[in-house]
């Protein structure tokens, strides 16, 4: 929630019967701090700031800050009031707390949630493992290495849905972690030492036998597949991380022989942040000496990294600016800019562009460019905005959930996985081959306990056999529909239920003025900031980005002033190559001038 920026909307200072307030409210959610433990949470003397803000999902939050620093924050929607970790550090039992690896909590920095395989337990798996609690259920995040929290969050899960997934899918949606934009909000202290948990003393019943190997012994011994497999069950995020650092070791060894340009030439063989931004740095450098040798400035820097850094990216790795120090693309782009390689400016507010390159610096003339380390060439003549844009593939795909849960099972699926359709229609056909559940010569199928309970509903009440097309529709529709949208170098979002289309809109402001209102752009892989930057110069109007109205919570627009329609519609056909039918409000375009 705190990972990306958020917008500050205003700042109070508390009075002192809202303080009082406030120390109800706290001992209500929080019955185990005592009358002193609140009275020294909220003093009486002392600075305590309400800040309210809006998460970049639109979400309202509000956050109090007590001698500047957050201690808590209530989500406005859910009326729930949640500790930061340093509120945690200074009562370490305040919630329920999950205990993992300490790896884990880079890549809970970095947006992921925590998986069930990464959470540790004691003891042979029961229904009392994770402990007792009912989806939704506010928690803790610690490591096997120290007990101060690392993270909060609800969990996704009952304690016995937990049991029952068999260590496979969500276990908490994590709301704020330590390092994220609320924990610099604060004092920056780092977490104290506490001691290890409880759990560390008693037998440890790890996810895997490889859980407790340590992330940087696994990149350096190139472990094989299986051994990759037995890791994939940490966390799906800890797994890629992994992944993508034993294939930046692999690409050190193919210029390792130029020792005289080792800093600029060849790809290191650190691990974690320290790779990531190496392979930053030959990336930005690369692209200056290929495809963005000759491009016009001034260039977004949004742009910069998707049309060329992307492409400049060696063969079997993959550039992910949140597994650096940096984070963000600003900070990166800042810190080249302080080399004195590149000027950076911000113009219009909040759009940053790259205005100069500075050829001569010592840097770029010693890089040489590997041209072998990339399989797809990068094609200098798509440089301008959105003509290098590649439409995210989108495929209709169906979940398993509900009553297809066991038949898919016994198949070798799991609950909430995603199949095309020729998929389902694949493993139903084998399913049934392998039961021999068709006869020689009949047309329909025998089915057993297992497809009945799942394309028969109980209304209807026993029946023997099925025909084909009748046990394909059903699986069909028992199962949940879906979305996969995929896109170059990004791994693929699963958007439950029907696609939102992108909407146009005009509305009537003040007078008889009219605006054009954008929506779900971010959906296919648009960045709203520079779309609506391409919207401004192109037609000429001001355009602003922010929550929308009307809208459910974390639904943003695009505001442009007039009736746009026609012209944005031609920007996302022509420039962005969507197709028609994935947009809404195309015949509200102003009809022209006689």
């Amino acid at each position: 929630m705190f990972v990306k920026p958020f917008r500050i909307k205003s700042q109070t200072q508390l009075k002192g019967s809202d303080r009082k307030k406030l120390r109800v409210e706290l001992g209500e959610a929080f019955p185990s701090l005592t009358a002193d433990d609140l009275t020294v949470l909220v003093p009486n003397k002392e600075d305590v700031v309400l800040i309210r803000m809006y998460c970049y999902k639109g979400e309202s939050v509000l956050v109090y800050q007590v001698q500047k620093e957050p201690l808590f924050f209530v989500l406005e929607k859910e009326k729930k009031m949640y500790p930061t970790v340093y509120l945690l550090w200074r009562h370490p039992d305040l919630l329920h707390t999950f205990t993992t690896h300490p790896p884990v909590i880079g890549v809970l920095a970095g947006g992921a949630d925590l998986m069930l395989p990464g959470i540790v337990t004691k003891g042979e798996m029961s229904p009392k493992s994770y402990g007792r609690f009912e989806k939704g259920f506010p928690v803790a995040v610690n490591t096997i290495e120290n007990k101060a929290p690392m993270a909060v969050g609800v969990t996704a899960l009952s304690s016995m849905d937990m049991y029952m997934a068999g260590r496979q899918g969500r276990g908490v949606s994590v709301l704020h972690v330590y390092r994220d934009l609320l924990w610099e909000m604060g004092t920056k202290t780092p977490p104290p030492s506490l001691g290890v948990p409880d759990i560390v003393a008693e037998t440890l019943v790890s996810p895997s036998e490889s859980a407790n190997v340590d992330i940087q012994e696994i990149s350096d011994s190139n472990v094989d597949k299986e051994k990759e497999g037995e890791v994939e069950q940490l966390t799906d995020e800890t797994q890629r991380l992994e992944l993508e650092g034993d294939e930046v070791t692999e690409g050190s060894g193919e210029s390792a022989d130029h020792h005289h340009e080792e800093e600029h030439s060849h790809m290191p063989t650190a691990t974690g942040p320290e790779a990531m931004d190496n392979l930053l740095l030959h990336c930005f450098l690369k692209a200056w000496k290929t495809s963005a040798k000759k491009i016009e400035i001034p260039i977004l820097t949004s742009n910069f990294y998707r049309l060329h850094m992307v492409p400049a990216c060696p063969d079997g790795a993959t550039l992910d600016i949140k597994k650096s120090s940096y984070k963000k693309l600003s900070k990166f782009l800042n810190a080249m800019a302080k080399k004195n390689l590149i000027q950076v400016k911000e113009f219009p507010k909040g759009i940053e562009n790259i205005t100069a390159i500075n050829w001569a610096h010592e840097d770029i003339k010693a890089f040489v460019v590997d041209l072998e380390e990339t399989t797809a060439k990068p094609d200098p003549g798509k440089s301008n905005s959105g003509s290098g844009f590649v439409p995210p593939t989108i495929e209709e795909v169906y979940q398993v959930s509900g009553d297809t849960v066991a038949f898919f099972r016994a198949c070798g699926c799991s609950k909430g996985d995603v199949l095309l359709s020729g998929e389902v229609r694949t493993l139903v056909t084998n399913y049934i081959k392998t039961k021999g559940l068709q006869k020689e010569g009949q047309k329909v199928v025998n089915l057993d306990p297992v497809l009945h309970e799942t394309v028969v509903n109980r209304k209807e009440g026993y029946k023997e056999t099925l025909r084909w097309d009748e046990i394909f529709s059903r699986m069909l529709g028992k199962m949940a529909p879906a979305a996969r949208i995929t896109r170059v170098g990004c791994a693929p979002i699963i958007r439950k239920g029907k696609l939102e289309p992108i909407e146009l809109a005009v509305a009537k402001r003040s007078g008889n003025k009219k605006v054009t209102l954008v929506y779900n752009v971010h959906i296919y892989g648009i960045e709203e900031a520079e779309f609506a930057h391409q919207i401004q110069v192109g037609v000429a109007a001001s355009t602003s980005v922010g929550p929308a109205e009307h809208k459910p919570q974390g639904t943003t627009q695009v505001l442009v002033q007039g009736n746009q329609v026609a012209f944005i519609g031609k920007l996302l056909l022509e420039t962005y190559h969507l197709p028609k039918k994935y947009i809404r409000g195309l015949e509200l375009a102003g009809k022209g001038k006689k």
